[in-house]
């Protein structure tokens, strides 16, 4: 799979994910400001938790428009076997479980992307542990995020 459609393919999961995000953050949101909500005695925290609710998902909401914005402005970097991994790397590991296919992307990560030879790539973000681990190592390095593993690839 070319790294254009790995793209389009996460930009497209994002969009659908904020839409849902933002019906949730604005149902949450009216939830929250609605006459069920107030407080009946000094122990109800119903209203209370509705706005908890409606903040953390309105903050994801965010995370999720930042995150898409970041994919739709992203140019592709060209790698070669020995240039260090950066975003946009496609990085193939090789450990004792087997080989494990990973997309630097911008932005957010934790999606899995199936392909054509029943394998699959796992976006990751630079925030994550292995993804931190991952940038600036080349062909031959050995990581230790999630287990011993070497990378054999980067394209």
């Amino acid at each position: 799979m070319n790294k254009i459609a790995i793209l389009q393919l996460i930009a497209r999961r994002l969009e659908s994910d904020l839409e849902q995000a933002s019906d949730a953050a604005i149902e949450s949101a009216e939830s929250a400001t609605h006459e069920e909500s107030r407080a009946e005695g000094k122990y109800d925290t119903r209203g209370l938790e509705a706005s908890y609710l409606a903040s953390g998902q309105a903050r994801h909401a965010v995370e999720l428009r930042e995150s898409l914005a970041a994919v739709k402005n992203f140019s592709l970097p060209d790698f070669t076997q020995s240039s260090p991994i950066a975003l946009g790397a496609l990085v193939t590991l090789l450990s004792s479980q087997g080989r494990e296919i990973f997309f630097l992307a911008p932005g957010m990560g934790g999606m899995e992307i199936p392909c054509d030879d029943n394998s699959t790539i796992t976006v990751i973000s630079s925030r994550s542990p292995i993804g931190n681990e991952l940038l600036g190592k080349s062909v031959g390095d050995r990581i230790q995020a999630g287990g011993d593993k070497t990378i054999i690839r980067i394209s």
